[in-house]
C-alpha cells in the first residue's frame, strides 16, 4: 500500500515536471497581442495577425515599417535568421562545434562577410538608415522577449547575438551563392577532360557552339599539364522557378495578372515569410526571406513582380601558378605578385580556435587552401584562385530592393534594379495602368576570352574579365506585342545578343507548357493562374514516351503507358515506372564513359539523352563490353532493371507503384533533420504530385540511391498578383508562417500548399481588419 502511495507521489510530481517544462517551453512563443515598449521607434507601429499568422504593419513612416518587419521576422523565425547570417559570416561551429568546421573554412575564406561589411559604404543615407531600422527592429525583440528562446536553442545551448545590418546583406549574398553554383561544374568538366574529349563534354552539357568565335578551347592547351591533379568537383545548383505576366487583353477584369513561383530547396520552416508593411506613403506586401529587409516577389499600390533565377555564369575558377623563387609569390602575365594574406580564426564549440591563412590574387581567393571541394596542390606549385561578382564590395542589392518597393513606373522600376548586384534575376513586372515588363538585372562579366566553360590560366590574362555587361544592356522587354511574358530559367537572350550570360540554362519543358496554358483560354483570372502554377503534366515525359513505349513491358503495362498522358499524378503508378526507367537508361548511357566521375556527373540530361537517342550515338555503347550495343539495347535493358528496382522496393503488383510512395515533399530542418527523433519532431513529409519538369516543379536527386525520388526542391512560395484590386492578391508557402516548432502556425500552410490551395494577401485596411485575429502594439519606450 505504501509502495503504490510513493508511486503516486512520484507519478504527481513527474507530471508537474513536465507540465512545468512544457508551459516554461511555450515561453518561447513570442506574444503577438498587447502592447510592447521598444526603443527605435519613431511612432506606434501596429502588427495586425491574420488567422494564418501574416503579419500586416501598419506605421507612421517607411522605417518605422521595416522596423515591424525586423521585429515580425525575429518573432517567427529567429533560429532560421541565426544559421542564415552565421553561415554568411562563417560562425557556425561556434553553434555546431568541429563538424562545420569544413563550411566555416570556405565561407570565411571566401569573405562574404568582410565584403558584405565593405557594401555598407556604397548604400544611400537613406537606404542605411532602413537597414538599420530592420536591425533595430530585431534587436527591439530580443531585448523585450520574456521567457524561452526556440527549441533549437535550447538543444544547442545558444544564444542569439545582436543583430548588425552586414548580417542582412550576408544573408543575401548566401541566398546569391544558393543560386550561383556554376563553378562546380566548370571544375568538373575540367575534370572529365582527362578521360573525354572536348566535343564529348559539349554533348554531355547540350553546350552549343559558342558566340562570336570564341572558345575556351583557346584556353584549354595551357591547362593540359595541370589535368588531373583536382579531386573534387562542387555540387551542381537546381534550376527552376516560374514566373509569367499577361495584359490586359487577356484578362477577365481587364487589368494585367502577374505569377511567380520560385524553386529552392524544401526547409521546414520555409525559406519564405509572408509579410505587409505599410505607411501614409508606402505599401509594399509579398514573399520575404527572414534576415534580408526587402519584399522580393510581391507588390505595391501600383506595381508587382516577380522573379525566377537568370542562373548567369558569374563564378570562374582561375589556375594560379606558385613563383619558383619564392612560394610567398604567384606568376602573372608581366612577372610576380605577392599572394595578399590574412589570419581567420574559427571559434569552435568545446574546441581550440582554428586558425589559417588566406592567400588572396588579382582573381580572388585561393580557393583551395580551405575548400574541400577544390584539393590544395601546393605540393605541384598550382592552387585554383575563385572569383564571383557577388563579393564585389559595393553590393547594393538590398539598396535596389528598398528602392523596388517605392516603385511607380517601369522607369523607375528598372532604375531601382540598376543597384542590383547579385543573384542575377528574371524580374517580370505589372503595373496598374496596363504595362507589362521584363528585365534580367546583375552584374554579368565580359571576359577577355572564353564563357567561363573551363578553368582559366591565371598566369595569362586569356581568363580575366574585362567589364561587366551595362544595366542597359541586358535583356529587357517592355508591352511586348502578344501582351504575353514567360520566364522559367529559359534562355532569355534573344537571337544575334553580343554578350554571353550562360550556357547552363534549364530545358524548354516548363517554358512551354506555361505558354501552352496560357494560349487556350482568352480570358484569364486568378483561378486559372492558379491552375496553371499546380500544373503536373510533363512535357519532358512525353518528349520520351516514344522511347519507352519501344521497351518490352508486359501487355497491359504498355497499353497503360501508351494511354498515358504524362501526368505526375501521385496516386498514379506511370510517373514512378517513367522515372525509374529514366534513372536506370541515364546510367546506362554514360556511366561507362565517365567511371568514377559518373557519380559527382549524374544528372538527368534530357537534351543529351534526346540527342543521344534520336541519333543512335556512339554513347549507347557500353565501352567496357567487348560487344557494340546500340540505344534499343539501353532502353531495353533500361525496362529490365527498372522492373527489378520496382519489385524489390514495392512487390511485383503494379498497383503497389504508386508514385507518392516513392514521391515523398520533404521539407528539412537545418540541423535536426539528420538527427533520430529530432528529424521527426522538425521536418515535415507527405506525398506530393509533380515532377522535375512539371510547371508545379518537384525535383529529387538521382544520385540518392536510398530515396531517389524524394522531393527536396520546389516552387516553395506561390504568388498570383491582380492588378485590378489590391485585395486580389493569392499566395501560400510550403509550411507555415512560424518557424518556432511549439507553434501553431509551424506547418499550418502545408496542407493548403500540398493541395494547391491559396490564402488572400489583402492590402486595403478594410480587408486585414475584418481578417485580423491579434494586435500587437508596438510604441516607443519613453
Amino acid at each position: 500500500m505504501i509502495f503504490f502511495r510513493y508511486l503516486s507521489y512520484i507519478s504527481i510530481v513527474l507530471s508537474l515536471v513536465i507540465i512545468s517544462g512544457m508551459t516554461w517551453l511555450r515561453t518561447s512563443l513570442p506574444k503577438t497581442a498587447g502592447t510592447v515598449s521598444v526603443t527605435g521607434l519613431s511612432a506606434e507601429v501596429i502588427i495586425r495577425r491574420d488567422l494564418v499568422g501574416i503579419p500586416h504593419i501598419e506605421s507612421e513612416t517607411e522605417s518605422d515599417a521595416y522596423f515591424g518587419l525586423g521585429y515580425a521576422h525575429a518573432q517567427d523565425r529567429l533560429w532560421q535568421m541565426e544559421v542564415s547570417r552565421r553561415a554568411g559570416a562563417g560562425r557556425l561551429s561556434e553553434i555546431f562545434g568541429d563538424r562545420t568546421l569544413n563550411a566555416d573554412k570556405y565561407l570565411r575564406g571566401l569573405g562574404i562577410y568582410k565584403s558584405s561589411e565593405e557594401s555598407l559604404l556604397s548604400f544611400s543615407e537613406t537606404s542605411l538608415s532602413l537597414l538599420q531600422s530592420y536591425s533595430d527592429g530585431i534587436n527591439a525583440y530580443l531585448s523585450s522577449h520574456k521567457g524561452a528562446w526556440p527549441l533549437e536553442f535550447i538543444i544547442l545551448n545558444h544564444q542569439p547575438e545582436v543583430w548588425k545590418p552586414a548580417d542582412s546583406i550576408a544573408c543575401a549574398k548566401m541566398m546569391a551563392h544558393q543560386l550561383s553554383g556554376n563553378a562546380g561544374d566548370e571544375f568538373l568538366r575540367y575534370q572529365l577532360l582527362n578521360i573525354l574529349n572536348i566535343n564529348q563534354v559539349n554533348e554531355l552539357w547540350g553546350i552549343p557552339s559558342l558566340r562570336n568565335g570564341i572558345t575556351d578551347q583557346n584556353i584549354f592547351p595551357t591547362l593540359l599539364p595541370l589535368m588531373g591533379e583536382f579531386p573534387k568537383p562542387g555540387k551542381r545548383i537546381l534550376l527552376g522557378s516560374n514566373n509569367w505576366v499577361i495584359d490586359g487583353r487577356h484578362t477577365i477584369n481587364k487589368k494585367p495578372i502577374l505569377a511567380s513561383d520560385p524553386h529552392l530547396g524544401l526547409t521546414a520552416p520555409s525559406p519564405w515569410y509572408l509579410a505587409h508593411l505599410s505607411s501614409p506613403t508606402f505599401q509594399v506586401a509579398g514573399g520575404t526571406l527572414p534576415g534580408i529587409p526587402v519584399v522580393i516577389i510581391g507588390r505595391n499600390r501600383t506595381m508587382a513582380w516577380g522573379v525566377t533565377n537568370t542562373g548567369p555564369d558569374v563564378q570562374d575558377l582561375f589556375i594560379e601558378k606558385r613563383s619558383d623563387l619564392d612560394p610567398d609569390y604567384y606568376v602573372t602575365d608581366t612577372g610576380v605578385e605577392k599572394f595578399q594574406n590574412r589570419t581567420e580564426t574559427i571559434k569552435i564549440k568545446d574546441k581550440e580556435d582554428f586558425q589559417y591563412i588566406v592567400r588572396t590574387t588579382r582573381h580572388g581567393p585561393i580557393i583551395s587552401d580551405f575548400s574541400t571541394l577544390y584539393n590544395p596542390t601546393d605540393e605541384t606549385g598550382t592552387a585554383i584562385s575563385f572569383s564571383w561578382t557577388a563579393l564585389a564590395k559595393n553590393d547594393t542589392t538590398l539598396q535596389a530592393g528598398f528602392n523596388l518597393a517605392r516603385a511607380a513606373s517601369w522607369n523607375e522600376f528598372t532604375t531601382a534594379l540598376s543597384g542590383f548586384i547579385a543573384p542575377q534575376q528574371n524580374f517580370i513586372a505589372a503595373h496598374i495602368n496596363g504595362d507589362i515588363g521584363f528585365i534580367a538585372p546583375g552584374r554579368i562579366p565580359i571576359r577577355r576570352m572564353g564563357t567561363g566553360w573551363l578553368p582559366a590560366p591565371g598566369w595569362s590574362r586569356e581568363g580575366d574579365w574585362v567589364g561587366v555587361i551595362p544595366p542597359k544592356a541586358l535583356p529587357q522587354n517592355l508591352n511586348p506585342e502578344r501582351g504575353i511574358i514567360v520566364t522559367a530559367n529559359q534562355d532569355i537572350t534573344p537571337n544575334n545578343y553580343p554578350y554571353f550570360l550562360s550556357h547552363d540554362w534549364a530545358t524548354d519543358y516548363r517554358f512551354d507548357r506555361i505558354n501552352e496554358l496560357l494560349l487556350k483560354p482568352k480570358n484569364h483570372s486568378v483561378d486559372g493562374f492558379k491552375s496553371i502554377q499546380i500544373d503536373i503534366v510533363s512535357l519532358m515525359a512525353l518528349d520520351f514516351k516514344d522511347w519507352i513505349l519501344r521497351a518490352g513491358f508486359e501487355q497491359d503495362l504498355h497499353e497503360k503507358l501508351k494511354d498515358w498522358d504524362g501526368s505526375m499524378d501521385m496516386n498514379a503508378f506511370e510517373p514512378l515506372l517513367f522515372h525509374t526507367w529514366y534513372r536506370e537508361l541515364t546510367r546506362l548511357i554514360y556511366a561507362d564513359e565517365l567511371g568514377p566521375h559518373f557519380i559527382k556527373a549524374w544528372q538527368r540530361r534530357p537534351k543529351f539523352l534526346r540527342h543521344t537517342l534520336r541519333h543512335n550515338s556512339k554513347w549507347c555503347d557500353n565501352v567496357t563490353t567487348a560487344a557494340l550495343e546500340n540505344c534499343e539495347d539501353m532502353i531495353q535493358i533500361a525496362a529490365d532493371q527498372a522492373i527489378k528496382w520496382l519489385e524489390a522496393n514495392y512487390g511485383a503488383n503494379p498497383e503497389k507503384w504508386k508514385w507518392k510512395n516513392s514521391h515523398i515533399a520533404h521539407h528539412k530542418h537545418s540541423a535536426f533533420s539528420d538527427i533520430p527523433v529530432l528529424g521527426d519532431l522538425f521536418d515535415i513529409k507527405h506525398p506530393h504530385s509533380g515532377g522535375p519538369y512539371t510547371v508545379m516543379q518537384a525535383n529529387t536527386t538521382l544520385r540518392d540511391d536510398e530515396s531517389p525520388f524524394k522531393e527536396n526542391h520546389g516552387a516553395a512560395l506561390r504568388a498570383i498578383f491582380d492588378l485590378s484590386h489590391l485585395d486580389n492578391s493569392s499566395v501560400i508557402i510550403s509550411t507555415g508562417q512560424s518557424g518556432n516548432r511549439l507553434s501553431k502556425h509551424y506547418a499550418s500552410l502545408n496542407r493548403l500548399w500540398d493541395n494547391g490551395e491559396y490564402v488572400n494577401l489583402p492590402l486595403t485596411l478594410e480587408k486585414i481588419e475584418k481578417i485580423t485575429r491579434q494586435k500587437l502594439f508596438l510604441v516607443p519606450l519613453q
